[in-house]
């Protein structure tokens, strides 16, 4: 795992905080009437939430591509096999199969049940 891939998950947790933040301070900001407060909130809220798909769907790229690799190397192994071999929980690996094998990445075979 790389520097950058490692440093995804706190990033995600840093957007998960400030989007919280940005929804409590617009409550508070329109409960008393302070609206560019409100505003600013929401706009933190709303940038918050955008980075944080962004940085779940580059997760979900990183996973699909170290399930890939390794599914080409070795097409036998199941999903519980693969999540044990790459640290993974295996609904992970099981969704990452999935989108694989939909998308033609992978043979139709991998797809879990």
């Amino acid at each position: 795992m790389n520097a950058a891939r490692s440093r995804l998950p706190t990033a995600f947790i840093g957007c998960a905080l400030v989007a919280a933040a940005g929804a409590v301070t617009a409550i508070v900001g329109a409960v008393q009437h302070r609206y560019a407060q409100c505003s600013v909130a929401l706009f933190a809220l709303a940038a918050s939430a955008l980075a944080a798909y962004l940085i779940s769907r580059r997760l979900d790229a990183a996973t699909d591509r170290s399930v890939l690799e390794r599914i080409l190397a070795n097409p036998a192994h199941d999903a519980e096999a693969l999540a044990a071999e790459l640290g993974f929980r295996p609904a992970a690996v099981r969704l990452s199969m999935r989108r694989l094998a939909r998308s033609g990445q992978a043979p139709r075979d991998t797809e879990p049940g």
